[in-house]
């Protein structure tokens, strides 16, 4: 049998400086379990697709994702590009980011050293990743609120965390309307009108500690999707600390529906991300698809 083998792709931006103290993890315990393994540091925005794409190829035992959510949506969307269509090469998480929603969802340490030898221990399983415009996702999308908080959040520098989203939210809350939004959901129509938010989950936790749909699960074939009516800022306010606990599900504010196929249209523009990534932040036209146990992880 050959050896295992390693690629890791590390964001040296990730974590606020953890990044560099998240190399010294890996390279500690891969040496010290004998593994062969190459860390390279991404450049920029999409360097981590394209090299993991191309990896995708090189026979690699897993590509592993050294960074947070978005690293995370980069290496994901390399391999699912260059699988078309077929299960990916695995793909492995080493958490350094300020969230790590995806890594949490499966199961897998936030520690660096810890994720590291749960790495080298698991498995490889199948689990769902989905698709938006043909931009592929592994957590979910979201459209209206949390996304316009989301574009702000990415401007903030200093932070961690949950507080990052506080302080968007800040900034964004004084000037939101609630965009109109008609959404189907495999083919049916189930809300036309002003909406603060739609969210398409393949995860339940969002934005760092946000529980939008506490039933959603990485492997269960389904997208659940959360529809929340137009609210005022008081509202959002009290709306929001639920939404952190999951005791929102229920309200009457909010639906949450399942399905494989969601398509959003608008005539206001809507701000849009995947991942924490910002797809648009003015479309009118969205489709959102499950691909059921296309991702292969390890852990």
């Amino acid at each position: 049998m050959d050896p295992a083998r390693y690629l890791v792709l590390l964001n040296p931006a990730a974590g606020r400086g953890a990044a560099a103290r998240a190399a010294r993890a890996i390279r500690s315990v891969l040496e010290a379990e004998g593994a062969h393994y190459q860390i390279v540091e991404t450049e920029g925005p999409g360097h981590a697709v394209e090299r993991a794409r191309r990896a995708a190829g090189e026979g690699w035992t897993a590509v592993v994702a050294a960074g947070g959510d978005g690293t995370v949506h980069e290496v994901a969307n390399g391999l699912l590009a260059a699988a078309d269509g077929a299960p990916t090469v695995p793909m492995g998480i080493v958490p350094v980011g300020s969230g790590n929603d995806f890594a949490r969802l499966a199961g897998i340490p936030t520690d660096p050293a810890a994720a590291t030898r749960h790495l080298l221990g698991a498995a490889p399983r199948r689990v769902d990743a989905g698709r938006v415009d043909g931009r592929f996702f592994t957590n979910g999308v979201g459209i209206g609120l949390d996304a316009r908080v989301g574009i702000e959040a990415a401007k903030v520098r200093r932070l961690r965390g949950i507080a990052i989203y506080l302080w968007a939210l800040a900034r964004v809350l004084p000037g939101f309307r609630p965009p109109r939004m008609r959404v189907e959901l495999d083919g049916e129509t189930v809300a036309d009108g002003p909406l603060t938010l739609v969210t398409a989950a393949n995860g339940g936790r969002h934005g760092g500690g946000f529980w939008i749909c506490p039933d959603a699960r990485i492997d269960d074939g389904v997208l659940d999707v959360a529809v929340a009516e137009a609210m005022g800022p008081a509202g959002i306010l009290a709306f929001l600390p639920r939404v952190m606990r999951g005791t929102h599900v229920g309200r009457p504010e909010v639906r949450i529906l399942r399905g494989r196929r969601l398509r959003v249209t608008s005539p206001d523009p809507l701000p849009v991300h995947a991942d924490g990534e910002v797809v648009s932040e003015g479309a009118h036209a969205l489709d959102v698809e499950l691909l059921p146990g296309r991702l292969t992880l390890m852990g």
